[in-house]
């Protein structure tokens, strides 16, 4: 695959929105690997073209509102 279609992206949400639209995951990395649970880096398969368009389409979509409700709810 090109290197121009490589799109890496901390965003967990926006990570699964991709994988929901039938974008390919290549690899995750852990961030920093001594802490049990260190946020990590996804890359993923997305045509530069089209990146503009899925990242608007996923700031209105409902998977981004389920996504903070779940994080409001963590909070409760």
């Amino acid at each position: 695959m090109p290197e121009q279609n490589k799109y890496r992206t901390e965003d967990l949400a926006l990570a699964a929105f991709l994988r929901v639209k039938g974008y390919q995951l290549n690899r995750v990395e852990k961030l920093n690997p001594t802490k049990q649970n260190s946020k990590r880096a996804f890359y993923l398969d997305v045509p530069q073209e089209r990146l503009q368009e899925l990242k608007l389409e996923f700031v209105n979509s409902d998977i981004l509102r389920f996504y903070n409700e779940i994080l409001s709810l963590k909070k409760v």
